[in-house]
């Protein structure tokens, strides 16, 4: 009789184990269906390559489509690795928050502690700027690439055979004055990790490279990552193509393809330190955010806590979102939907990079083309699209 029971009681368990692996599978997506379509209409004659990574409880997804060289007809590929721009900061102000709990930095002290008088006296108001303000752009500081007549970009595309650090790009904004006062307001501003990224060298007596791969992308496994400019950059940096078809006083030629890796590879700022895959950059958010053995929960409290966020304004996804900034880390807030993102746009390069805890989603995405209208609009428009097929909030639109 028992042993009638103890079968009987092993069909019903090994049943409703199928019924759920069943229902499990039936929640799966088949997402090659619905992105990779969408990525090989996002390729035109502005857009030469893109890459779209995607995963999430559901599914996975790693596309590319179009090409990677234009002059070599070579085909874009997954492993691709691209400089992150912007949305490397993430990297910079990490490393800041890990050095932060380790009492090597201090985030709300004076910078007066970590710089030298010289220095100082240049800086407007460096008396009251603490590394947070530089951090989530509270400062005041000018933004470098905003002073002259593209100052800045002739000066580096003079030097594209020459790697230029953190006192480069600082050097536009030194005896400028400044924007507003610390902690009145925020204005976005490259800046602000530049001066972080010569007070870590100033501290650590390093380039912050060394410490950034140490106590960042090898403990997170991010192989095929790297500070551009001082580390070997293996894998190859891709090419990224910048075409001027607007402005005939720009310094390059109009309506010509020009590949920017040369120049934008030699760059080894702190305001965009980072070469990477889409795979890597999604696991950098994703430590950021979700608990982790590499980023402590004092760090993330740091970067992204509630009471550490401040109203901002920028490339925010939905009109009608609360919409804050971190250290190194958009927060916006849709519908009861909380996700986290940076993107990052350079001279031929442009990247997505978002996490939404919900569903425990990573989004990455590149084209390589970058600071162009047309590349720029279609590819906000992709990105928008993908995440909203998770969020499913299409009525609020998209601010362009």
């Amino acid at each position: 009789m028992r042993k009638g029971i103890t079968i009987i009681t092993w069909l019903v368990l090994s049943m409703l184990w199928q019924l759920a692996v069943s229902a499990q599978a039936s929640t799966k997506q088949n997402y090659q269906a619905i992105y990779q379509p969408m990525l090989d209409e996002l390729v035109s004659e502005y857009i030469p390559g893109a890459v779209l990574y995607v995963e999430s409880q559901q599914g996975y997804f790693l596309g590319s489509a179009g090409f990677q060289d234009l002059e070599k007809n070579l085909p874009m590929i997954t492993e691709v690795v691209i400089p992150n721009g912007s949305a490397g900061k993430k990297l910079t102000a990490l490393l800041v928050a890990m050095l932060n709990q380790q009492g090597i930095l201090e985030l709300d002290a004076p910078i007066s502690r970590y710089l030298d008088k010289k220095l100082l006296t240049q800086i407007q108001h460096s008396d009251k700027m603490t590394l947070r303000q530089l951090l989530n752009h509270t400062s005041g500081i000018i933004e470098y690439n905003d002073v002259g007549d593209y100052a800045f970009f002739k000066a580096q595309y003079a030097k594209q055979k020459e790697v230029t650090s953190d006192e480069f790009p600082l050097s536009f904004a030194l005896n400028q004055e400044a924007d507003f006062k610390p902690a009145e307001r925020f204005s976005y501003s490259n800046t602000g990790y530049a001066l972080t990224g010569v007070i870590l060298e100033s501290v650590l007596k390093a380039h912050p490279a060394s410490a950034i791969r140490n106590q960042i992308l090898t403990p997170l496994g991010m192989t095929s990552s790297y500070s551009k400019g001082v580390e070997t950059h293996q894998p190859d940096l891709a090419s990224g193509f910048f075409i001027n078809d607007e402005d005939p006083d720009f310094p390059t030629p109009m309506n010509t393809w020009i590949d920017m890796k040369q120049i934008i590879g030699t760059t080894a700022t702190s305001d965009a330190p980072l070469a990477s895959n889409v795979v890597d950059m999604a696991k950098l958010l994703r430590a950021i955010v979700r608990s982790n053995k590499v980023v402590s929960e004092r760090v993330r409290e740091q970067m992204i806590g509630e009471q550490h966020l401040v109203a901002a304004s920028g490339p925010r996804f939905y009109r009608g979102s609360k919409f804050r900034y971190g250290l190194g880390v958009w927060v916006e807030e849709i519908a009861g939907n909380t996700f986290y993102h940076h993107g990052g746009t350079e001279f031929g390069y442009y990247t997505q990079n978002i996490y939404i805890p919900k569903g425990d989603v990573s989004i990455t995405a590149f084209v390589n083309c970058g600071v162009n209208a047309r590349c720029e609009s279609a590819f906000q428009d992709f990105t928008f699209e993908v995440v909203d097929s998770f969020l499913h909030i299409i009525p609020i639109t998209l601010n362009k």
